[in-house]
């Protein structure tokens, strides 16, 4: 935050609390800013949230709140974070650590010890709050991104540039293609759910009207029938039959998408008793043996194609 040109900000209507400065208001609640957070920043964040209270957020939710509001800096930074567990303790920390020095008595906050205290945690709620690993500069390519981290330890002086509404947006359009992803392999899983489902109910009303006509209508045995028993036949099917280039050839033909196909090849090897858990027949493996496959049946093709002796071109004369 930039200082008031006319000095320090006016507190008249805001009562100062030991160890923390201006009393605390719902403002205190956002993050804001063109650089990392400061400790201060946290600190407030995190009191404005009131963790503890009746009827508001616990430790823990509050804690989390702050912790998503400071990881789009670190984005926009481009700097890598700790875990979010350590990332929690570190800001539960700072809070102990002011709550106690919050908690000394009016009669000992003008000794030199706590003097001591005080210009210590005015040191460290000014600093920016360290949520970075310690072997960060390792992990960090850019120069840039090195010489801002660098500033944010020191001074304070630099702040995120024009540049960086580039890597924002990049970094937007990242977690909209992830949410995509996500909600799409989500409605995949229902789908395949959905078909599996109808395949057992339609397997199940095939049986019941075989059982009628069994029951209502016998054949008689002067009658001649020209129906023949089906004793079916027993097959091995490969665990990766979803790869095989005929199958995978066939199913594109017939334009059935990935999940269908898984869906279908489920239903099949499970209407026949079979164990499909011993197969892959996920709509991830049938994607996945698509784009594999296809490749390598275009090649075959290609070289088993024979080019004609002549052809037509047509020319629209533009």
């Amino acid at each position: 935050m930039l200082p008031s040109p006319t000095g320090p900000c006016q507190t008249s209507s805001r009562s100062l609390v030991f160890g923390l400065g201006p009393s605390i208001t719902s403002e205190d609640g956002i993050i804001t800013g063109a650089k990392l957070p400061t400790g201060r920043q946290i600190l407030r964040c995190m009191l404005a949230k009131k963790p503890g209270g009746n009827g508001v957020l616990s430790q823990f939710e509050a804690t989390k709140g702050v912790l998503e509001q400071v990881r789009p800096f670190y984005k926009r930074a481009n700097i890598p974070m700790v875990s979010d567990k350590h990332a929690c303790h570190k800001m539960v920390d700072l809070v102990n650590a002011n709550n106690k020095l919050r908690k000394i008595s009016q009669a000992k906050r003008s000794s030199e010890t706590t003097a001591k205290q005080l210009e210590k945690m005015e040191c460290r709620l000014d600093a920016t709050f360290p949520l970075w690993p310690p072997n960060v500069e390792k992990l960090i390519d850019n120069p840039e991104d090195l010489a801002f981290l660098a500033s944010m330890k020191t001074d304070r002086v630099a702040t995120f540039g024009v540049l960086d509404k580039k890597l924002q947006l990049k970094v937007k359009r990242r977690e909209e293609r992830q949410a995509a992803a996500a909600a799409r392999q989500s409605r995949c899983e229902k789908e395949l759910e959905e078909i599996t489902a109808m395949s057992s109910l339609v397997s199940e009303s095939d049986e019941e009207p075989e059982e009628d006509t069994n029951t209502v209508c016998p054949t008689s045995e002067g009658e001649p029938s020209h129906k023949r028993k089906k004793t079916g036949t027993n097959v091995f099917i490969p665990h990766d039959i979803l790869s095989r280039p005929s199958v995978v050839s066939l199913a594109t033909r017939l334009k059935m998408s990935p999940t269908q196909q898984a869906a279908f090849t489920h239903g099949l090897v499970a209407e026949s008793g079979g164990e499909c858990t011993y197969l892959s027949t996920s709509y991830a493996t049938a994607d996945r043996a698509r784009r594999q496959v296809l490749e390598t049946i275009s090649e075959e093709r290609h070289k088993q194609w024979t080019p004609p002796p002549s052809c037509t071109l047509h020319w629209d004369s533009k």
